[in-house]
């Protein structure tokens, strides 16, 4: 995951806040006389103990979410954040001293509660009205970018004029009609076609969708429009998004908008499933290593060409990465055909690639995916850019597919047959799209025991 330069300053001015209130409860608690403690401290323990505490905080502050972005938020929501984060912390701490240490808990630690409140949500509250203060003059503000012109369109316009987008710097309108009339100074620049050129010449990072009735289609048609460049999607909330909860708020001043490709997990959740990931992968491989040497002895006896398959395909946000296989069809299968979907009893899959894929042993060395981070143990099957950049034109909402990483096995994949269609595409797009809004650590388990029962029974396709 990319971190901005906000959340690494924002990181720093934890690091002076957190190092602050150490060495005041270190003093007050070890040095000023005022405490009876068990041990005797020297200055030279703060040297070990601050950075243990800022590693200890900065844990606390990632599963609480708290270096998201600081351009759409309030200084209360900010304070509200914090004071959660910290109490929740120095209870943690409470428990350990309490059972462990004895030295800090008490007294000792109410005081250090109260500093950390005091110097962190200080900190951070100074570090939003400095940004603030840096935005007006328009330092780091992001380009932006309408899309569409109606009434949501010029009220976005109004309430950016009153200062309550701060952050952005609008350009303009994208829309079809090109006569639209100047509206307080701003203008159309183009329609759909052009957005790319548009977002590479004015280095747009923001684009704001505002169309009177949500079309899947046209949300398709601008992200595949914008993919190739870094900018972030929000779109105008409607009643229905708003109640279908599938999409994250941001409030501008007053204004809100929906977050188009939220982050589906915490911090700690990302790191949990990465660490599954890797632990999972490469207990997978060591067990499998036997199976998977006499898989590509019998490949090679089998059949002309390399045991390996490798094959573009599309990740999360739009990013290609080569997914290796066991090579489980004949050399060259698509040289004369192109790229076409494997159907069942498949005249170019070979008689051990048919066992292979009956048992997924064609999808081990995917295990080589998962650990360099290309793909997770569990998601939507990654796709090829031929498919995706067809798929995205013809099926609504196939885009969110490409908001989480691919997966090595996924709920579509356990609870429908292979791809042979369009219209299996389209069924399995629902499974995908319920495991996208149900994303757990708890559901991806679950998915792996349906995976290893298909295994069992030679049921894969």
């Amino acid at each position: 995951m990319r971190v901005s330069k906000e959340a690494k300053l924002l990181a720093v001015t934890d690091l002076i806040t957190i190092n602050t209130a150490t060495f005041f409860i270190f003093f007050i608690k070890f040095r000023s006389g005022i405490f009876v403690t068990f041990t005797e401290h020297s200055y030279s323990s703060l040297i070990i103990l601050a950075p243990l505490f800022y590693m200890y905080w900065l844990l606390i502050f990632n599963i609480k979410d708290l270096y998201k972005s600081f351009y759409f938020r309030s200084a209360v929501e900010i304070a509200i954040n914090c004071f959660v984060a910290i109490s929740i912390g120095a209870f943690i701490l409470y428990v350990l001293t309490t059972v462990n240490l004895r030295e800090l808990a008490g007294t000792g630690l109410l005081i250090y509660y109260v500093l950390m409140l005091i110097f962190v949500i200080g900190g951070r509250v100074l570090f939003k009205l400095t940004l603030n203060k840096f935005l007006r003059k328009g330092v780091g503000v992001r380009n932006a970018l309408i899309i569409g012109y109606n009434k949501s369109a010029r009220k976005i316009i109004r309430e950016y004029q009153k200062g309550r987008l701060l952050g952005l710097n609008i350009l303009g309108f994208i829309d079809d009609d090109p006569d639209n009339p100047e509206y307080r100074g701003f203008r159309t620049l183009g329609d759909i076609d052009v957005l790319g050129k548009i977002i590479r010449e004015h280095s747009v990072r923001e684009i704001i969708i505002s169309v009177e009735v949500k079309d899947p289609f046209l949300i398709n048609e601008i992200i595949l429009s914008s993919k190739d460049y870094n900018v972030f999607y929000k779109v105008v909330p409607s009643l229905e998004d708003i109640i279908s909860g599938n999409v994250r708020t941001y409030e501008l001043f007053g204004y809100k908008l929906l977050e188009l490709f939220p982050d589906l997990l915490s911090p700690f959740e990302r790191m949990l499933k990465r660490s599954f990931d890797i632990i999972a992968a490469s207990v997978m491989i060591l067990l499998s290593l036997p199976v998977m040497i006499v898989s590509a002895v019998i490949i090679k006896i089998d059949s002309e060409g390399d045991v390996i398959y490798r094959q573009k395909r599309v990740g999360k946000d739009f990013k290609e990465f080569t997914l290796y296989k066991f090579r489980s069809m004949k050399k060259d299968a698509e040289a004369a055909t192109g790229a076409v979907w494997a159907t069942r009893d498949d005249p170019r899959i070979t008689k051990f690639g048919m066992f292979m894929r009956k048992t997924r042993i064609d999808e081990l060395p995917q295990l080589v995916n998962v650990l360099t981070g290309n793909m997770s143990f569990v998601g939507p099957r990654p796709e090829r850019k031929v498919f995706v950049d067809k798929f995205i034109k013809t099926i609504p909402f196939y885009y969110k597919r490409l908001n989480v990483k691919p997966g090595l096995t996924g709920w579509a994949q356990v609870k429908h047959k292979y791809d042979e269609s369009f219209e299996d595409v389209k069924e399995k797009l629902k499974y995908d799209l319920y495991y996208i809004e149900n994303l757990s650590l708890k559901l991806d388990i679950i998915i792996l025991f349906y995976t290893a029962k298909v295994v069992i029974n030679f049921k894969g396709h």
